[in-house]
């Protein structure tokens, strides 16, 4: 990976200068500097996993450096520098036995994840991560180091999680770690071709599920005719449930064997990879690839997922129907992401109950990209249903939006005064957001 470009190889910046800092202190005078310019124009990268579109002049921070990490295991909190991975967070937290708001891949950055929401493993039971965030060291527009938090500068702080780049750099983010040193975890993988049945049986399984049950399912198809992708994924129509139970191991196996017994009497065959795993290891849970490529990807919130929809975007799915290998994520949300956070925030749409996402490597089959996407997605919200989008969600979407689209992410008065405090700390736009607010 590089700085131009990250894990998505796709969009590639091309700024005027690069700086790599190693404090905030240098993250400020980079700043400082850009904003000598004609035009100032700084943007920020990690990882880069959710970049969604390249700038094209001015100055690019990539924080990746940043990376320190320390954790207090007797107030549960780490600290930890904003180029910093989920992955190394887990490994410094493990032998403490407390574990973060991590998501499906640990190898994304804490900041763009956790600002921009934060959907993870433990998240039924604590929270989004942008909940859990304590307090976040930034550099505003201006060149000045600021701390955010409940206490101090706490505008800066509600807006940081839920629309964070749009109001500087974030150097460094506190947040809480909780005492989680294992979950009973795996996946569950059935051939929708033999199967069609067993997504309907997961949705009902799933909707009946407590706070200590993060579940989620993947629906991978491709065409037949897919010569860039191995023969074993050509036509592939297949239903990947998975599972992250922090509860009792021995409660956490009798849901399970609730799920396997529905699909056997619903006639589906299936593989299970179900067991205990030490939290440091929950990555292996969804096996997302670890190799920078070019993918694009769209997310929206759902109030609800009814039989019918679900019946339809399994076959909207179908590998006769899609042009490219296309995965469809749905995942369960509600328990405490439903609540109002200790310390409010931006995010929006706490009434949803599942998120709903689609992700497709970028190709040239298409006109234009990813429009398959939108053709499936219209199978969301037929009359009747109930389960018309909410709304976009920022942290699943690996695409340039329209400012209807972004707008769609907030509640209608959080998006007023999100936009009034970016006019207050960002009155020249200096920052390329990747959702400009």
């Amino acid at each position: 990976m590089t700085s131009i470009t990250g894990f998505q190889l796709d969009h590639p910046h091309s700024p005027n200068h690069i700086v790599s800092p190693l404090t905030a202190t240098e993250v400020a005078a980079a700043v400082r500097s850009e904003l000598s310019s004609r035009s100032p124009r700084i943007a920020v990268q990690s990882t880069g996993h959710g970049r969604t579109s390249g700038m094209r002049s001015g100055t690019l921070i990539d924080t990746s450096r940043m990376n320190d990490v320390a954790i207090d295991p007797s107030a549960r909190t780490v600290t930890a520098g904003a180029g910093a991975r989920f992955s190394e967070v887990m490994a410094a937290a493990a032998p403490h036995g407390l574990a973060p708001l991590s998501g499906s891949f640990p190898g994304v950055g804490i900041a763009g994840y956790s600002l921009s929401g934060g959907v993870g493993l433990l998240s039924r039971k604590y929270g989004f991560a942008a909940d859990n965030v304590l307090s976040a060291e930034i550099v505003t527009p201006d060149g000045e180091i600021r701390m955010a938090s409940a206490q101090e500068n706490p505008e800066l702080f509600w807006a940081l999680r839920g629309a964070g780049s749009n109001f500087g750099i974030v150097t460094s983010l506190t947040m809480r770690v909780f005492p989680i040193a294992e979950v009973l975890g795996g996946s569950i993988e059935i051939d929708l071709r033999a199967s069609p049945q067993a997504g309907q049986v997961w949705r009902e399984w799933a909707l009946r599920q407590g706070r200590d049950m993060m579940t989620a399912a993947a629906i991978y198809s491709a065409p037949t005719t897919a010569a860039d992708l191995p023969a074993f994924l050509r036509g592939i129509h297949q239903l990947r449930i998975q599972i992250a139970w922090s509860g009792e191991t021995e409660l956490g196996r009798a849901q399970v064997a609730l799920l396997e017994r529905a699909l056997v009497a619903a006639g589906a065959e299936f593989a299970s990879s179900i067991d205990v795993v030490p939290f440091a290891r929950t990555g292996e849970i969804f096996a997302e690839p670890d190799e920078p490529h070019s993918y694009g990807s769209d997310a929206f919130f759902l109030p609800e997922l009814g039989e019918q929809t679900t019946a339809n975007l399994i076959a909207a799915s179908s590998p006769d129907r899609v042009p490219c290998f296309t995965v469809i994520g749905l995942r369960l949300l509600g328990g405490a992401m439903a609540e109002a956070p200790e310390i409010a925030n931006a995010l929006g749409h706490r009434d949803a109950t599942w998120l709903f996402s689609l992700l497709s490597p970028l190709n040239e089959f298409e006109e234009t990209p990813l429009a398959h996407h939108l053709t499936i997605a219209s199978e969301l919200g037929a009359p009747g249903t109930g389960d018309a989008p909410l709304g976009r969600s920022l942290n699943f979407t690996f695409r340039s939006l329209t400012a209807e689209e972004i707008t769609s992410a907030f509640e209608p008065d959080d998006l007023t005064r999100l936009r009034s405090l970016r006019d207050h700390f960002d009155p020249r736009r200096v920052m390329l957001a990747q959702f400009a607010v």
